[in-house]
């Protein structure tokens, strides 16, 4: 019976930490408005996507011809369920694909993601 007690408080903590653990954006990066967030769309032209919340791509101004830009979905309001879409930049040196979990500034455009 012990064992059994032993073995569940084994498996329970397991559990439970595996839900804590994972990549996110740390306190002081949080506080200067980077947020963790989901490649949802690449394109390397013209970005067609009318429910983002913010287009970076006007901050940018002449430069934004010349630069790869994503849609990148992140949660806010400390609710996974409620989500939104920036376009942002993405630097040249960085390799993303859709689904790939990068960080974005949600308070300056002129910052590129960074994986």
């Amino acid at each position: 019976m012990l064992k059994l007690k032993i073995a569940l408080v084994v498996v329970f903590a397991a559990l439970t930490t595996a839900c804590t653990t994972g990549p996110q954006v740390s306190s002081n990066a949080y506080s200067q408005g980077w947020r963790r967030a989901q490649v949802v769309a690449i394109e390397k032209d013209q970005l067609a996507v009318r429910s983002s919340k913010e287009d970076c791509r006007m901050a940018l101004g002449a430069e934004a011809g010349k630069t790869r830009f994503a849609v990148a979905s992140y949660s806010y309001g400390g609710n996974p369920n409620l989500r939104a879409k920036r376009i942002v930049a993405i630097p040249n040196d960085v390799d993303v694909e859709v689904g790939d979990w990068v960080e974005v500034s949600i308070t300056d455009c002129r910052l590129a993601l960074r994986k």
